[in-house]
């Protein structure tokens, strides 16, 4: 028999990096405008052309990159979801050592500085809670709630919270649904108190606020206590 000549390899054709670096700048463009657009809008109502003038780019050429508006909202949660998972985790650090009023409260300091310069995530979560019954689920809905999901984890991990997980879970759950809603809808609830959402008045309400509702239970799932 005769034996076969092995076919020689072809190298992959790698693209010139000035070229790809530009594809990945435009990518990052573009994800940084639709999370503007996202925050302002809920997903029903964004649309590509939106994000494409809030870019500066011919909104055709979005579909290059991300091909559907569902694409591109996922992309966008998943983005922002992961940052804010990340920076919730930073909070934590150094918060064992302290009490459980100090820890608290330089958590909300945290928080709040993140929030103030990273509005997004909150936004968006809080324009898309609410699904019409019937209808398919907006897409990212499963990752936002992930979000939710994972911060509670986080909390209850680093917290070392001692009583039942059902007790805990509905402490963390209520925790971060408030976050949710006074910072990510805080036109809305700023407004009811007649307060401008953006002002320090508003942000200390807020933490004064977490603080009254939520510490005497902290303290007892601390110590494990009923």
């Amino acid at each position: 028999m005769t034996k076969k000549k092995s076919k020689k390899k072809i190298p992959e054709r790698q693209e010139p990096g000035p070229r790809r670096n530009k594809r990945v700048a435009t990518r990052d463009k573009i994800l940084e405008a639709a999370k503007q657009v996202f925050a302002e809008h809920p997903y029903s109502s964004a649309s590509i052309r939106m994000v494409g003038k809030a870019a500066g780019i011919d909104h055709p050429l979005i579909s290059y990159y991300f091909p559907t508006k569902a694409d591109l909202f996922e992309a966008v949660v998943e983005e922002v979801a992961e940052t804010y998972i990340q920076a919730n985790t930073s909070w934590f650090e150094g918060l064992e050592e302290l009490s459980a009023s100090r820890g608290l409260s330089l958590y909300l300091d945290r928080l709040l500085e993140f929030t103030s310069e990273h509005p997004e995530a909150l936004r968006i979560v809080a324009l898309n809670l609410v699904q019409p019954e019937g209808s398919a689920c907006t897409p990212g809905y499963k990752q936002m709630q992930g979000l939710l999901a994972r911060n509670t984890e986080t909390f209850r991990k680093v917290a070392a919270l001692q009583n039942s997980p059902r007790e805990i879970r509905m402490f963390t759950e209520s925790f971060n649904t408030m976050v949710i809603n006074y910072l990510g809808a805080a036109t809305y609830y700023a407004g009811v108190l007649g307060m401008n959402p953006q002002s320090p008045a508003y942000r200390r309400w807020f933490k004064e606020a977490m603080v009254l509702l939520f510490l005497p239970r902290l303290k007892q799932l601390i110590l494990g206590t009923s």
